[in-house]
């Protein structure tokens, strides 16, 4: 049996779902898990994993774990009726996401006027798994732990003997009815009909528009994409089974829970209904693009980035196969033999992009859809030819897809139309194509539309840009892209065909454009801003490991953010020269307990270890407010960003905060360590932790100081420098914290988060306070809040004095490579004239000017 804990997906009050307004969710009938009245508008995923699907209306998606629980995420009640609008999907079915990636972003203004409530679901849909642990009645902030799942091992549960005897009995029933819901299957029928099939020992399966799915799974119901008046057959296998279609025949045409719309008896009854696009008439694209004629083709943003190159045309054209085959005898194994060889080149495809295996699994779950291969055999048996059944059948589901109103569902055409041009590569007999691996270097390729299978072994260098006529942003070739940092542009029309091979293009991913025939001396501008970006980043890896000092010899130390063990290696790589911030909250977070005295040394030894001898700067667990822990009993707040938080929790539970202390203390060599404790707003409260620290040292017997610092992120803390500084050995200042603070404005709040800026003059201001009282007692400052990792505030917080900076690892090379180019002189000069602006704004132009390649 496994486990794992999801992450909250949004921020906002976290309830359990008896609460929830919607009586399929509150009684329990979709799954089993939570839900959050959501103050943020961002949905992310709970976990690492693979999207199954985002549904049609982009309101619900579902991401399936490692271990295999389904977890449905639905944003709001009775949100499916608003058809889509208001809601943008940033993944798409078959993604691998990591926990924290954004799903789908929502106008709460829009949906919350309009859906019966924002109150928005996290449920598991599956058998075999139960839930615990859920963090509920509090607040509760993206990311945070909130509930835990248990059970399965990544595959489906085993039959029962009940099923398994219902599945030899033999006995069949089929019934076809019409679907007279507004909204099709969404969450709430889904699951009165899956309470309905589950009630049957054999099996149930719901088809639709040459699609089936398992009528005890709610994620594959959904994933019908059915509409009103599409036309459901409900087929049963085992004892009973005309008796269960029967059954759930009835319930489908009630409305399985919801009104039923009168007269939708077929589709062409409902307004709703999917219509199939017409094609239209044959576009005279006209000749190709003259030499020297400069064309600008505008098109849609995919992968951001410039590149300049030659345009290398992969347009495709029809292949036209003979229809007669030689027999079922012949051709059936020849169809088959050509899958096989295909599923074995997705798995080689897989093996060679690891990262993006998800997306060559989805294609092997198409070539498994029984629906596809039947459909083929039966074409097969009528007397066709392999080549012809099989192109027929995947041409008529990909057209299918592309008529979908869903973008992201009309998307996965592309996946057929690439897995139809693998499979008559196979029955031809010749080898697999090479995709794009024979590109020259510098190749812009300009095609219909660019399949996964032409992405999966293009060596590196090859391919400096890729332009489609067709296709979507959230494509999988896109993700492929975005992976080999391939800038792209998609939906560039016909006039792409126009652009003739070898022409010289520039191609500018950041503003969905491609230039035919370019000026000279753009060509020549262009190439060297790629060239040079491209070797300041390879050349800021290779100096990384270096120490970090200015041009003027000024050192200035560059440390790593760090939120658990495994963060470590990969900071030392990118250049970190210690941790300036361990977040120690991932030990208390994710448990139903407090983490023992023990448990925190192991981890804080092998983060110590990890980091080789570089300084460790531990942070005293900072809970209370928006992250508050289910085990730590503290009152209701009306605010609790301005109630019990950081230190004031410590000091509030001692034994807490000593075995923290204890368990820092322990780590070896003596020395590496330092503490930090957070939201420090006297000298009073740093004084009491350092009693602390004295005292368990003593017990210890351990011999060696400790170095003792303070958080400075309350203004008050700022304007007081001086007296906490007498009391610390070190200041590090929190941007994040001090700058809501300073502003007034949550950083949870999505109506004023965005106007939040550190570079704000008024805390400038506060920071220049901060150092120069600590330099009464010539103590150290650093800054490890956001501000630390943003290339703009580089200079100016080192010309306030500030000689450490902590940052997210994945920017510390280029940070250190740009610091190198900075001389102090021009640091406190522009720094000044910050300080004497109007706003954040001003201060970033002046920041720009100074140094106009940031």
């Amino acid at each position: 049996m496994t486990s794992i804990t999801l992450a909250a997906p949004l921020a906002g009050w976290a309830m359990p779902l008896t609460e929830v307004p919607d009586p399929a969710f509150a009684q329990g009938l979709v799954g089993t898990g939570m839900a959050i009245d959501p103050t943020v508008n961002e949905l992310r995923s709970p976990c690492d994993g693979t999207v199954l699907s985002v549904h049609r209306a982009r309101h619900a998606c579902t991401v399936r774990t490692a271990g295999g629980a389904e977890v449905l995420l639905h944003l709001g009640v009775d949100t499916v009726g608003l058809n889509g609008e208001g809601f943008t999907a940033h993944v798409q079915d078959g993604q691998s996401v990591k926990t924290g990636d954004r799903l789908i972003s929502f106008d709460m203004d829009l949906v919350g006027s309009r859906a019966q409530s924002l109150v928005s679901m996290m449920v598991v849909v599956n058998d075999g798994y139960t839930v615990d642990g859920q963090s509920v009645n509090r607040e509760i902030a993206a990311g945070d732990p909130a509930m835990t799942v248990h059970g399965g091992s990544g595959a489906d549960a085993a039959p029962t003997p009940a099923a398994e005897a219902a599945a030899e009995s033999g006995e069949t029933a089929e019934r076809t009815v019409p679907l007279r819901i507004a909204h099709g299957l969404h969450a709430r029928p889904a699951a009165a009909l899956v309470a309905a099939a589950k009630a049957h020992p054999g099996t149930v399966t719901i088809l639709c528009r040459d699609r089936s799915a398992n009528a005890k799974s709610v994620v594959a119901l959904m994933g019908l994409g059915t509409v009103l008046g599409d036309r459901l057959t409900i087929r049963a296998t085992g004892p009973g089974a005309q008796g269960v279609v029967e059954s759930i025949a009835g319930l489908i045409d009630s409305g399985l829970g919801d009104p039923v719309v009168e007269g939708a008896a077929t589709p062409a009854a409902s307004t709703s209904a999917v219509t199939p696009v017409q094609p239209a008439a044959e576009e005279d694209i006209g000749p190709p693009f003259a030499s020297g004629e400069e064309a600008l083709l505008k098109g849609t943003i995919a992968v951001p980035g410039q590149a300049v190159g030659t345009a290398v045309r992969r347009f495709r054209r029809s292949v036209r196969v003979a229809e007669q085959g030689a027999g079922a005898q012949i051709e059936e194994p020849r169809l088959r033999q050509a899958l096989d060889r295909v599923v074995a080149g997705l798995t080689q495809s897989a093996q060679r992009m690891p990262d993006h295996a998800a997306i060559f699994q989805a294609h092997r779950e198409l070539l498994d859809d029984p629906e596809l291969l039947d459909a083929a055999l039966a074409d097969i048996r009528a007397g066709k030819s392999a080549e012809w059944a099989w192109q027929r059948t995947a041409r008529v589901q990909a057209d299918a897809l592309a008529a979908l109103a869903d973008p992201r569902m009309a998307e996965r055409a592309a996946d057929l139309r690439d897995l139809e041009q693998q499979v008559l590569t196979a029955l031809s007999g010749k080898e697999p194509s090479v995709g794009l691996a024979d590109l020259p270097a510098g190749s812009i390729v300009l095609a219909d539309e660019i399949l996964p299978s032409d992405l999966a072994g293009v060596p590196a260098g090859r391919l400096a840009g890729i332009g489609m006529a067709h296709g979507g942003p959230t494509s999988h070739a896109v993700i492929l892209a975005a992976a080999l940092g391939v800038p792209t542009v998609v939906a560039l029309g016909r006039q792409a065909e126009r652009v003739p091979d070898g022409a010289p293009v520039v191609l500018d991913g950041n503003r969905g454009e491609l230039l035919v025939f370019p000026p000279e001396d753009m060509l020549a501008t262009t190439r060297t801003a790629v060239a040079a970006r491209a070797a300041r980043r390879e050349e800021n890896r290779r100096t990384s490991r270096e120490d970090c000092r200015m041009a003027d010899g000024t050192r200035i130390e560059v440390f790593a953010n760090l939120g658990r063990v495994s963060d470590a290696p990969g900071a030392v790589v990118e250049g970190a020269e210690g941790c300036g911030l361990l977040r120690t909250e991932f030990l208390f977070l994710e448990r139903q307990s407090a983490p023992t005295e023990d448990e925190q040394y192991q981890q804080y030894q092998q983060i110590a270890d990890a980091l080789e001898g570089r300084p460790l700067v531990i942070r005293t667990l900072d809970v209370g407010g928006d992250k508050p822990l289910s085990y730590l009993p503290l009152p209701k707040e009306e605010n609790p960003v301005l109630g019990l938080r950081g230190v004031r929790v410590g000091l509030r539970e001692p034994e807490l905060l000593r075995a923290q202390i204890r368990a820092i203390l322990l780590v070896k060599p003596a020395g590496i360590c330092r503490i930090m404790v957070p939201m420090i707003a006297s000298p009073s409260e740093l004084q009491a932790v350092r009693t602390m620290v004295d005292e368990e040292r003593a017990k210890l017997g351990r011999a060696e100081p400790i170095e003792l610092g303070a958080m400075i992120e309350v203004p008050a803390a700022a304007l007081i420098a001086d007296r906490i500084g007498a009391v610390a050995d070190f200041l590090s200042i929190g941007t994040n914290d001090l700058t809501q603070y300073v502003l007034a404005m949550d950083r949870g709040n999505p109506h004023v988060a965005a106007q939040l800026d550190a570079l704000h003059p008024g805390v400038l201001r506060l920071i220049r306070l901060a150092v120069m009282g600590a330099k009464t007692h010539e103590r150290v400052v650093a800054v490890c809040g956001g501000s630390a990792s943003d290339p703009m505030a580089a200079p100016l917080l080192i010309g306030l004095g500030v000689t450490e900076l902590s940052a997210t690892p994945a920017v510390i090379a280029d940070l250190k490579a740009f610091i190198r180019t900075l001389r102090m002189e021009d640091c406190r000069r522009v720094a000044e004239a910050a300080l004497g602006t109007d706003s954040a704004d001003e201060v970033r132009r002046l920041v720009a000017e100074a140094w106009p390649g940031l």
